[in-house]
C-alpha cells in the first residue's frame, strides 16, 4: 500500500531521522543500557522539547492530536536507531489509556507529566501464564469505603523501573468487572523487583499487598475496560510494528554495506549470487512489512470496521518476517553478527522481545483466523 504524506508528516519523519542519526548514536545507547539507568533523562527530556510525547494526545490534553499515521512514522525512526527510552510504555500504553478514559482530574495531572516529560507510566497487565491485557487476570480489588484495595503480583511490567505511576488491571471482587486502576509507583503496600530486559530496556515484577487507591484512581468506568483496552492495544500494536520495520531496515541495510565491504575468494561476498538472493528475499520481507504497516494505519486512522483484521495480520507478518530478517542478517554477517559492539545482534534481540509482546505471532495468526 502506497500512501502519500503531506508535508507536516514528511517534517516529523524527517526530523526524527535527522536528530536521531546525529544525536542517538549506537555507542553512546550501549552506554546507557551498561549503566544502572534506565533510559538518558537528557534524551527524554529532549523528547519532550521537540513535541515527540504531545504527539498522539488531544488539543484539549495539551497534545497535536495527530494519529496512527504519524506514530508509525516516528516509531519506524525510534527502532531504526535502536531507540530504548520508554516511548512505548508511558506515552502510547500508560497516556493512552488515560486519553481514551473518562477521568478527567487523571488525564489533568497525568498527561500534562507525560507531555512534558516530568512523569513517566508503565501498563502492569502480564500475569505469570499470560501476556496479554485483561485475560486471566488475578489481581483483585476489593471496593473500600474511599476507593479499592488492590492485591496482586504483575510480571514483566515494561519500564516498571523508572514508572512513577502503573495502570494495573485487577478484577473486581465477587463480579465479572475488570478494572483499570492508577497506582502511584510509592503507594504503601507496592513492592517491585526490577531488572533489565533482553532487548537493554528496563522491566519489574509488582507485588501488590492491601494497596489502597482512591475511586479517582479509576480510569474508567467496568463496562468501558474491554473497549479502551483493545483500542490502546491497537495504536500499541502497530507501534511496535512499525518499530519493528524500522530495525529490520536498518539490519537489512547494514548487511549489504558489510557484504560489499568483506572480501573472500578475491573479491566482496556481496557478489556471490547465493547472498545476493538472501539479501533479495530480505529486502521482499521488509517491503511486505512496511505495506502492511501503513494498511494498518489507515484503517487505524479511518476507524475501518477491519481494523482489527490489519492488526493481527500485521503482528503476525511481523513476527515471522522480523525473526527471517535479522536471524539473515547475523548469518551473512557472520561471527561478528552476535557480538556486543556490532548493532545487528542487538536488532535482533529487540525483534524477539516485540514478537512476545501482547500476543505472540501464533495468537495473531489465530486472532485474524477469527475475523478474516
Amino acid at each position: 500500500m502506497h500512501i502519500d504524506f503531506n508535508e507536516e508528516q514528511i517534517m516529523l519523519r524527517d526530523s526524527a531521522d535527522k536528530f536521531l542519526r546525529d544525536n542517538y548514536s549506537f555507542d553512546a545507547r550501549q552506554k546507557t543500557v551498561k549503566s544502572d539507568a534506565n533510559f538518558s533523562a537528557e534524551v527524554w527530556q529532549t523528547f519532550a522539547e521537540l513535541g515527540w510525547l504531545a504527539l498522539p494526545f488531544s488539543e484539549n490534553s495539551g497534545g497535536f492530536g495527530w494519529g496512527a499515521l504519524e506514530l508509525m512514522l516516528l516509531a519506524e525512526k525510534l527502532g531504526r536507531y535502536q531507540v530504548i527510552e520508554p516511548y512505548l510504555e508511558t506515552v502510547v500504553l500508560a497516556g493512552g489509556l488515560i486519553e481514551a478514559g473518562d477521568n478527567a482530574q487523571l488525564k489533568d495531572t497525568l498527561l500534562s507529566g507525560i507531555i512534558d516529560g516530568s512523569q513517566q507510566g508503565a501498563f502492569a497487565y502480564s500475569e505469570r501464564g499470560c501476556g496479554l491485557p485483561l485475560s486471566s487476570v488475578t489481581t483483585t480489588a476489593k471496593k473500600t469505603a474511599n476507593g479499592f484495595g488492590i492485591n496482586g503480583n504483575k510480571n514483566t511490567v515494561l519500564n516498571g523501573a523508572s514508572a512513577d505511576f502503573y495502570i494495573v488491571t485487577a478484577q473486581l471482587e465477587n463480579t465479572q468487572d475488570q478494572l483499570l486502576l492508577v497506582v502511584p509507583a510509592d503507594a504503601v503496600g507496592l513492592s517491585k523487583t526490577s531488572y533489565k530486559t533482553y532487548d537493554g530496556k528496563s522491566g519489574c515484577e509488582l507485588t501488590i499487598k492491601d494497596v489502597e487507591v482512591s475511586e479517582s484512581a479509576l480510569v474508567a468506568p467496568a463496562t468501558q475496560t474491554q473497549k479502551i483496552v483493545q483500542k490502546v492495544s491497537n495504536q500499541a500494536l502497530l507501534f511496535l510494528s512499525s518499530e519493528a520495520l524500522g530495525a529490520m531496515e536498518a539490519a537489512l541495510e547494514a548487511t549489504v554495506a558489510y557484504t560489499a565491504q568483506r572480501n573472500q575468494f578475491g573479491q566482496p561476498i556481496g557478489r556471490f549470487q547465493v547472498l545476493r538472493h538472501r539479501m533479495a528475499d530480505m529486502f521482499m520481507q521488509v517491503e511486505l512489512t512496511r505495506s502492511l504497516v501503513c494498511a494498518c494505519a489507515w484503517h487505524l486512522d479511518s476507524n475501518s470496521e477491519t481494523s482489527a483484521q490489519f492488526v493481527a495480520a500485521l503482528k503476525a507478518k511481523v513476527g515471522s518476517a522480523g525473526r527471517f530478517v535479522t536471524q539473515s542478517a547475523i548469518q551473512l554477517h557472520g561471527g561478528i553478527g552476535v557480538t556486543d559492539e556490532l548493532n545487528v545482534g542487538h536488532f535482533f534481540k529487540r525483534l524477539a522481545i516485540i514478537d512476545n509482546t501482547l500476543g505472540a505471532r501464533d495468537y495473531h495468526l489465530a486472532e485474524y483466523a477469527k475475523v478474516s
